[in-house]
């Protein structure tokens, strides 16, 4: 499908889904308006910090995985690629645009692609892990699954199941896929799950758990600005939840998604749709249009290609597919 034609689908699903959701619940225009004339400027601004403090330690764990694979390469430079590379996969179909990361660290380092890749999915299996984790607990508690137990209790009990799973699957992994006859594919697979429980993945995991600690914070900041106060557990659930929802690619950037997904899960609050869709657009600004415009200040400064991101992206696929049959 061209590239036009989804852009199109995605616009018109976020139109779907915002008169969806404007067109079943009640609204209070005043209540609105005066939410935004009392928004505590101060702890907003406060929170833009948090984009590039996230963004930052991010970075930082992207080079010790880069090291790891016998990368040298700047923590600077690794600054640069992770805040254009943001940027890029703000305005590409499922953040495909990230990939960018890669071109960046093997035009100035010579590295593979499949080691510099590698280092790419490891470093988005830290935050997909974090995001299921607390996703996944959220519904729980939030339904009280498990019963009227403390948000922390139920996070150490998924966590625990999670980290079970995860151990299972490096057995199996261990079992059935040999190095030495499996496919590209495969081994990659292998080696890239099997390598986030080396000793070395520590300080990266480490790194991971207090970025997001930071992200909630920044999020807490914002709450705070329209005179919102929750625990940054409960902000860890409902921002866990929501950018899962956003990567359902049926949006245009998570138009629609985000605000459809805030007003439901900051019901459990009760905290009214007005204030979910104005602490929407906060946090938006916040990070995704604050972050994306310094980012596109790096990338302005070294700039990549989006189409060879798209191609070689595609073409990659298409090998890895090839490669399981």
């Amino acid at each position: 499908m061209k590239s036009w034609l989804k852009t199109l689908l995605k616009i018109a699903g976020s139109v779907v889904i915002i008169w969806l959701l404007a067109s079943r619940i009640q609204w209070d225009l005043a209540e609105f308006k005066k939410v935004l004339a009392e928004i505590e400027i101060l702890w907003f601004l406060l929170s833009l910090s948090g984009v590039v403090f996230v963004l930052g330690i991010k970075s930082y764990r992207w080079n010790l995985l880069l090291i790891q694979e016998g990368c040298a390469y700047t923590k600077w430079k690794s600054f640069i690629a992770y805040m254009a590379s943001f940027t890029i996969g703000l305005v590409t179909p499922g953040r495909i645009g990230e990939i960018a990361r890669l071109y960046y660290v093997r035009e100035d380092t010579g590295i593979s692609f499949y080691h510099s890749f590698k280092t790419l999915v490891a470093d988005r299996i830290f935050d997909f892990t974090i995001l299921i984790w607390f996703g996944v607990t959220g519904m729980l508690f939030f339904y009280k699954v498990l019963g009227d137990l403390s948000g922390l209790i139920y996070l150490f009990t998924t966590g625990l199941f999670m980290f079970f799973a995860w151990l299972a699957g490096y057995f199996i992994f261990r079992k059935l896929v040999k190095p030495d006859t499996a496919s590209v594919g495969m081994r990659f697979m292998r080696e890239t799950w099997n390598g986030m429980f080396r000793l070395s993945m520590g300080m990266p995991w480490v790194l991971t758990l207090v970025a997001y600690f930071i992200f909630y914070l920044a999020n807490f900041l914002i709450f705070k600005s329209i005179g919102i106060s929750l625990s940054i557990i409960d902000i860890g659930f409902i921002l866990s939840l929501m950018s899962l929802a956003t990567l359902i690619p049926i949006s245009l950037a998570g138009f629609g998604t985000r605000e459809a997904s805030l007003v439901y899960l900051l019901s459990f609050y009760t905290v009214k749709p007005e204030i979910a869709i104005i602490f929407s657009l906060l946090q938006f600004s916040a990070f995704f249009l604050w972050g994306g415009i310094i980012g596109w200040v790096f990338w302005f400064y070294k700039p990549v290609k989006i189409q060879m991101i798209k191609d070689d992206y595609l073409a990659f696929m298409r090998y890895l597919r090839g490669s399981k049959k």
